[in-house]
């Protein structure tokens, strides 16, 4: 078998994720050249001949990256030519912005694009695709869901499945929060646990409070059921409605998780909720702990059960590359 081809490429965002993907890279077997790195924080480096991811990293964590070359994504595109941008920038649940006008940028420009941002895909599909379209190149996002892993890929190699409804795990930040109130800790503790890991967002109420998990059941609806759901249409309960007294009495007998369903009628009407809910023993999602996460997809062509073995920024990096090798390899959009 032949090798993928190597893809110049430029990240965009250098924060946690980022720079694991950096890391990633640097160990080879991801067919990536960088051409390009901007960040908000840490300075942009760009070279048509590409950088050393490794010393890119050093420059990163130490001094920065310095400021040549130019700070606008089209301008950086005309400039080292990539084939690829792979965008990690923090996430922005209300408008899906930076994230989406890069996407849109990279997509108008001929460039593969891949994200890790679920807001942008949520709010940007119909018209990403359009424009994916348009100049024949394709945009992914495997990192968007559970850390990774290749859902979106899977059922794409399905011929003529229709999705009928979802039922997922979808935050680990706010499955550790409920945990260790039932494993006898406080919240802040299991908070705690998820910062240590990497996974909790930058501001915890988008864990806490369901947004982020919202994010991901409106994805879902939005590119395997054809809705058309906003973030906020979908209906939305946090962590703070199961109280601790109720966690603590139920623990023996379930576990609390927050638990996206999303589902489409008959009549084509798609809807999706998140709220804590108690799983008990029967249920496939008990199973889970930690963090990881889940999801039970039901289809015209069967029922299928997907869940985490580990779960993390390492495996939110591996989506990255997972995508990269699936453009490399000319994969159709998923």
């Amino acid at each position: 078998m032949s090798s993928p081809r190597q893809l110049r490429t430029i990240l965009v965002g250098a924060g946690s994720l980022g720079r694991a993907f950096i890391r990633k890279v640097t160990a080879g077997g991801v067919p990536v050249q960088l051409v390009g790195v901007m960040t908000a924080h840490h300075g942009r480096r760009f070279s048509a001949e590409g950088i050393d991811p490794g010393e890119t990293i050093g420059a990163i964590e130490s001094d920065g990256l310095g400021s040549d070359g130019p700070t606008d994504l089209h301008k950086a595109i005309e400039l080292v030519k990539p084939d690829l941008i792979v965008e990690c920038v923090p996430q922005n649940i209300r408008t899906g912005e930076p994230s989406l006008g890069f996407l849109r940028t990279a997509l108008d420009s001929g460039v593969h694009a891949i994200t890790a941002n679920k807001a942008a895909i949520a709010l940007g599909y119909r018209d990403l695709r359009h424009r994916a379209a348009k100049t024949n190149v394709t945009f992914r996002f495997e990192a968007t869901v559970l850390d990774g892993m290749p859902v979106f890929a899977f059922l794409s190699r399905i011929p003529g499945a229709k999705v009928k409804r979802v039922r997922g795990v979808l935050n680990g930040t706010s499955s550790l929060v409920l945990e260790a109130v039932q494993l006898g800790a406080t919240r802040s503790r299991g908070l705690a646990r998820a910062q240590a890991q990497g996974i909790a967002e930058a501001d915890s109420v988008l864990d806490l409070d369901g947004w982020d998990a919202a994010a991901k059941a409106a994805l879902i609806a939005n590119v395997w059921m054809g809705g058309a759901l906003r973030i906020v249409d979908v209906v939305r309960e946090g962590t703070e409605t199961v109280k601790d007294d109720e966690l603590k009495r139920s623990a023996e007998t379930a576990k609390y998780r927050v638990v996206a369903e999303i589902s489409r009628s008959e009549d084509g009407v798609v809807k999706a909720s998140v709220k804590p809910t108690a799983l008990e023993s029967g249920d496939p999602f008990h199973a889970l702990k930690g963090s990881a996460g889940g999801l039970v997809i039901e289809t015209s062509h069967g029922s299928f059960t997907i869940m985490q073995g580990t779960h993390g920024l390492d495996d939110a990096a591996q989506g990255l590359v997972l995508d990269c090798l699936s453009i490399a390899d000319g994969m159709p959009q998923a």
